[in-house]
C-alpha cells in the first residue's frame, strides 16, 4: 500500500509540476545609484557611437547636428558634474559640434573616451561592491533561516519557490479491504502518515550550518 501511494504521488508530482534546473539564480536587485551609473555610461557610449559615425560620414553633417548635441551637451555636463570627482580633470565640451569639424572630431572624441573609460572602471567597482555585499547578505541570511526556518533555508540553497500538487482522491490498496479516499481530510491524513511512517529518512541534519561538506 504504502509503495503504491508513494509511487502515485511521484507520479503526479512529475505530471503536474514543470521541470526545473535547480542552479544558484539568485539576482539581487541593483541599487538606485548603480542603476543610474550604468545609465549614464550607456547613453555616453550612445554620444560616443554617434560621434564616431559622424567622423567616418562627414558629408552627413547639417544643422541637425548641432541641435541634436545641444540636448545631449545639458546631460552630458550634469554626469561630468555628478562624477567630478572620479573624472579627476575638468573635462570641457564644446558649445557646437560644428566648431569641432576642423580636427575632424579628434579632441570631442578623446575626451568622450576618456571620460567613458572612467565611468566604466567606476561602474565595475561599485558592482564589484555591490555584489560582495550582496553575497555577505545572503549569506547571513541562509545562517539566520538554518537556526529558525529550516524551510526557508531549504529553498534558499535551491534557489526555488514551494510548490506543491493537491490529490483529490487516493487508492490505498490494502491486501484485503482496499479504500478509495476522497474526503479531503482523509486524504491528508494518509499522506502524513505516508511520509512520516513511509518514506525513510536516510541522515539526519548537522547541528551547525559549517559542518555542511563543500561543494
Amino acid at each position: 500500500m504504502c509503495k503504491y501511494l508513494h509511487a502515485n504521488i511521484i507520479v503526479g508530482a512529475n505530471a503536474i509540476l514543470p521541470a526545473r534546473i535547480v542552479g544558484n539564480d539568485h539576482s539581487p536587485k541593483l541599487p538606485k545609484n548603480l542603476e543610474t551609473l550604468l545609465q549614464h555610461y550607456q547613453f555616453l557610449n550612445h554620444v560616443l557611437h554617434s560621434i564616431r559615425l559622424l567622423r567616418k560620414y562627414l558629408h552627413t553633417f547639417s544643422s541637425s547636428h548641432d541641435h541634436k548635441w545641444s540636448v545631449y551637451l545639458i546631460r552630458l555636463n550634469n554626469i561630468f558634474s555628478l562624477y567630478k570627482s572620479t573624472l579627476s580633470a575638468v573635462l570641457v565640451l564644446p558649445l557646437t559640434l560644428s566648431s569641432c569639424q576642423p580636427d575632424n572630431f579628434n579632441k570631442l572624441l578623446e575626451t568622450l573616451l576618456h571620460a567613458s573609460k572612467l565611468l566604466r572602471g567606476l561602474h565595475l567597482l561599485k558592482e564589484k561592491e555591490f555584489q560582495n555585499s550582496s553575497i555577505i547578505a545572503h549569506i547571513e541570511n541562509r545562517d539566520y533561516n538554518y537556526d529558525t526556518d529550516i524551510s526557508s533555508f531549504i529553498n534558499s540553497v535551491l534557489s526555488c519557490s514551494r510548490r506543491k500538487i493537491m490529490l483529490d482522491h487516493v487508492f490505498i490498496n490494502y491486501p484485503t479491504a482496499p479504500r478509495l479516499l476522497t474526503d479531503l481530510k482523509d486524504i491528508s491524513d494518509a499522506m502524513i502518515n505516508h511520509f512520516q511512517n513511509t518514506v525513510p529518512i536516510k541522515s539526519t541534519l548537522p547541528s551547525h550550518i559549517s559542518a555542511l561538506p563543500e561543494r
